[in-house]
Formats: C-alpha cells, sequence, structure tokens
C-alpha cells in the first residue's frame, strides 16, 4: 500500500474521522454474525479469521500501515472466496463491510485500491456462482457490496478534500509568514537608505564647509569662518529639516509636493543667490510620500550639481501633472490612486561658456545620477540627463506613476 502524499494518507486521521464508519462497520459486523445460520465450522473458522484480520487492521493501521493493509485485504479475500458455500449472505455482508472500509482508507493509491475493490468483487461473484446462486442473488450481491463500497469512497473522498484545505491553508500561512518576513527586510532597508542619504548628506556638506573654515582660519579671514560657520549652522537645520521629512515619508506624512518644491528651492535661492524659476502645469493631485520624496531628492540633487557645476547660472524647475487618464470620479474614490497617468519633473539649468560640465556627481556616496536612478526605480520612476541639442543646457527628467 502506498500513501498518496503529505498529511492527506496519515492513518491516524482516517481512524479518527470516520466514526460513522466505525460504528456502521462494527454493527454490520457483529449483527451479522449474531444472526448468521451457518452449520459448517469450516465457515465459522473462516469468518473468524477474517474478522480477526479485520480487528488486527485496526491496531496496526497506525504503526505498520503496510501490514494493515495486507490484513484487511485478507479480512475481506476470506469470505470472498468461501461465498459460494455459505448457507446464507454472511459472507457477501462481510466482504461489502471489509471492502467498504478499505475504500475509505484514503492511504492507499488509487491503481491498488480499484485492483483490491474489482478483484473482492469478482471473487466473491464467481464463488457465489460456483456455489449455485442465481442471477437474482449474483445481482443482489453485487448491489450490497458496491452500495457498502460506495459509502467507503464517499468517505474516503472526503478524508482527502479535507487533507488538501488542510495542506492549502497550512501552504497559505507558510506563504504569509515569507510574504511577512519579505516586508520587513524590505522596510529595513528602505529605513536604513533613507538615513543613510540623509546622514550622507548632511554630515558630508558640513563636513566640507567645517573644513573651509579651519583653512580660512589659518590665513585669518575670520570674516569667512564667519560665513562658512553660519553656513554649516543652516546645514545642520536643513539636515534635521530632512531627517523629519524622512521620518514623515516613512509614516506616509508628508506636504503636498509643490510645496516641497517651493520650499526646497527657496532655500536654494537664499544660499546660492541663483534664479530658479519654478513653473507647474496641469491639475495637482495628492500623491503617495515614496514619489513625493523621490521627485524633491532628484530635485534637490539637480540643484546641488546646477550649484557645483554651472554656478551662477539660471535654473528651470517644472512640474508637470499629465491628467490625461485621470478623472473627478477617480480622486473622490482614491485620493492616492496611481491611475495610468505621470508627474514629469525637468529641472534645466544654463552652462556658463566658461564652464566644462562633467557629471562627476557630487562627493557625498549615495546620491549623483546612480543613487536618482536606483531611488527612482523602487518608486517605479525613470531619469534621463544630460545636454540638449545645443549644448548649452543641461537637463534633468524624471517621470514618475501618477
Amino acid at each position: 500500500m502506498h500513501a498518496t502524499g503529505g498529511q492527506g494518507g496519515a492513518p491516524a486521521s482516517f481512524m479518527s474521522a470516520n466514526p460513522v464508519m466505525q460504528i456502521v462497520g462494527f454493527g454490520l459486523l457483529i449483527g451479522t454474525l449474531a444472526t448468521a445460520r451457518e452449520n459448517s465450522p469450516v465457515m465459522w473458522a473462516v469468518y473468524g479469521a477474517s474478522s480477526v484480520c479485520w480487528f488486527a487492521s485496526h491496531f496496526l493501521i497506525d504503526r505498520r500501515p503496510l501490514w494493515a493493509g495486507i490484513a484487511l485485504v485478507s479480512s475481506a479475500a476470506m469470505p470472498a472466496a468461501a461465498a459460494g458455500w455459505a448457507e446464507d449472505s454472511t459472507a457477501v455482508i462481510m466482504v461489502g463491510v471489509m471492502l467498504g472500509w478499505f475504500a475509505a482508507w484514503s492511504r492507499p493509491r488509487a491503481a491498488a485500491l480499484w485492483l483490491v475493490l474489482s478483484s473482492c468483487l469478482a471473487l466473491t461473484l464467481i464463488s457465489s456462482a460456483t456455489g449455485g446462486a442465481g442471477l437474482g442473488d449474483l445481482a443482489g450481491y453485487g448491489l450490497v457490496m458496491l452500495l457498502l463500497t460506495l459509502l467507503g469512497l464517499n468517505q474516503r473522498q472526503y478524508r482527502l478534500r479535507a487533507d488538501q484545505a488542510e495542506q492549502l491553508l497550512r501552504q497559505t500561512m507558510l506563504m504569509q509568514q515569507e510574504q511577512a518576513q519579505v516586508a520587513v527586510l524590505e522596510e529595513r532597508a528602505r529605513i536604513a537608505r533613507e538615513i543613510h542619504d540623509v546622514l550622507a548628506h548632511s554630515l558630508g556638506a558640513l563636513t566640507v564647509q567645517l573644513k573651509a573654515a579651519d583653512a580660512l582660519l589659518d590665513h585669518g579671514d575670520i570674516e569667512g569662518v564667519r560665513a562658512r560657520i553660519r553656513r554649516s549652522n543652516r546645514l545642520t537645520d536643513e539636515g534635521l529639516a530632512e531627517a523629519a521629512a524622512a521620518v514623515a515619508a516613512l509614516r506616509d506624512e508628508v506636504l503636498p509636493l509643490p510645496d516641497m518644491l517651493a520650499e526646497l528651492i527657496g532655500n536654494f535661492r537664499r544660499d546660492h543667490r541663483t534664479e530658479v524659476r519654478l513653473t507647474t502645469t496641469g491639475t495637482t493631485r495628492p500623491l503617495p510620500s515614496g514619489p513625493v520624496v523621490a521627485l524633491v531628492r532628484a530635485t534637490r540633487e539637480a540643484l546641488t550639481n546646477a550649484a557645483k557645476h554651472a554656478p551662477g547660472g539660471a535654473v528651470d524647475v517644472v512640474l508637470n501633472y499629465d491628467d490625461s487618464d485621470h478623472s473627478d470620479s477617480d480622486h473622490s474614490a482614491h485620493a492616492y490612486n496611481y491611475g495610468n497617468g505621470k508627474v514629469r519633473l525637468e529641472v534645466r539649468n544654463d552652462i556658463p561658456r566658461a564652464a566644462a560640465f562633467v557629471d562627476d556627481g557630487p562627493p557625498v556616496s549615495g546620491y549623483g545620477l546612480t543613487g536618482m536612478r536606483e531611488r527612482l526605480a523602487l518608486a517605479g520612476g525613470t531619469l534621463q540627463a544630460g545636454t540638449d541639442a545645443t549644448h548649452r543646457s543641461w537637463r534633468l527628467v524624471v517621470e514618475l506613476p501618477g
């Protein structure tokens, strides 16, 4: 006897899940033997041996399922072979009870199951026909055995479906646990990335200012040192603001994108005394925190590169909301619906003729075009950067679903 696989073929579950089959089986067996009209001691020996094998299968089914199967098949085969010499239908009923019990067992494979059932059924009918049973008796015997066998098969299918449902539930729970672990790891990586970016940018810029102040102090330039210290204070404030923004992003608590861009550009104008123009087109709509933070950081990086490589050049920031795939009903249904539209951000700065633009990125790791592309890819966006057709302006274009 071969297992069907997994926990579905566990004998213990078969025994505990079929109390009805146990009661019916015991009742039929005891009732049949108690009312048997048999005078042949040989037939009683067959009935006794069959009953012993049947009871033995119950004790072996947990520890020795193979031997339990052999005992159960033997308990059906013995009265089946002797049915033609019985004085009543006791042997036939016993075969039916044994076959029904065997059919209800979920452990045997289908091929073994049908081989045993058909063999015992055929053996019973052949033996009865040899003993002189008529066609009517043979039809009745076959009907009784088929009925009891079908009851067992019904129990088998119920057990198999229950086992499959249990396995599916167990696999679903395992998958949910794995998904939860993946989500935790992704969230940890996101938090680490946010903290790294904030610290790397703020501390890197602060280090540059302090080193410059130290150099100016060696030359006795007190006013320059003070200017660097003031700049360091502003950088510290900006770092704290960035840290607060990162925490807010993790909590999905961010300001609207145009407001964050306006604040960023205002600070840039004040610190670098550079003309920066912000233009917003399309219908403004709320965006999830991830795309908002990614767009703001891309803008900050572009402004930083403009100040570094093309100081004094005018900068244009254009924010465009694509309205083609958004409707009022969509907004009322879900404020953060991505839809099929896009949000496009373009930062363009003039390149002074005397400046040789080289995109080597800022000195702080985690930023630069590579870092921006990775961050935008996490939000489903793309980034393009390079000079325009005239080679007089540098363009950074970001597109995100929104």
